[in-house]
Order: C-alpha cells, then structure tokens, then sequence
C-alpha cells in the first residue's frame, strides 16, 4: 500500500470517528433536553441534528447508514418513544458504528446495552 493511500485511509478513519462522535454527541444533548422536559425545537437545534447527519451520509459506512436508516424508520411510525423495539434498533446503530471505527468485534447489542442512552438516561 502506498503511502499516500494510508494517509488517505487514516483521514477517512478520522472523519468516520468525527462524524460519529458528533452524532452521538448531538443525540446526546436533545436526550437530556427531553428527559428533563426542555425544549428541543429552534433553529441551533435543527442545524446540529442536520449537520450530524450530514456527517453521516459523508462518512458512514452502509450498515451504519441502513441501520440508522431502521431506527429512524421505525421512530417516525411509532408513537411511543424508547419503545423495547426502538432501543434495539438504537443499539444496533451503535453497534455498527462501533464495527465501522474497530473492524470486527465480539461485542453484541445485549452487551453494549447499558450504553445505550435509551438505557441509561
């Protein structure tokens, strides 16, 4: 491999893993906004949730991009949110950005649950 490949691939990784953190960072603070009955709508919060997505669309890899596809699908059809189907969709989510940042992992959905802001508010 060339060097200027490996430069490129290593960039890409460090995209992939500031687009995730974003993400995740982004969900993050609308949870606790919700949890604590705060107001999630405006313009800054609509540009963050956007732009994280953006982020994804660039970098994420296509399971990370058809399991958020899953999750999200599922949301906008249900009304009851952090349902035990929509936290495990939500966990997959993470589970394959976790494969998409690592490379192949023993860890399972059960087993990052307790990471899972759906879990542990």
């Amino acid at each position: 491999m060339s060097q200027r490949n490996k430069e490129y691939k290593l960039k890409l990784a460090e995209q992939k893993i500031a687009a995730y953190s974003e993400f995740l960072r982004d969900f993050t603070e609308t949870a606790v906004l919700v949890l604590h009955d705060e107001e999630v709508q405006g313009k800054d919060a609509d540009r963050r949730r956007i732009l994280a997505r953006n982020q994804i669309l660039l970098y994420g890899s296509d399971d990370v991009i058809k399991a958020y596809d899953q999750w999200v699908k599922f949301a906008d059809n249900n009304q009851k949110p952090g349902s035990d189907e929509e936290v495990t969709l939500f966990g997959k989510l993470l589970l394959r950005i976790r494969q998409d940042i690592v490379g192949k992992t023993k860890v399972t959905v059960h087993e990052i649950s307790n990471l899972n802001p759906f879990n542990r508010g």
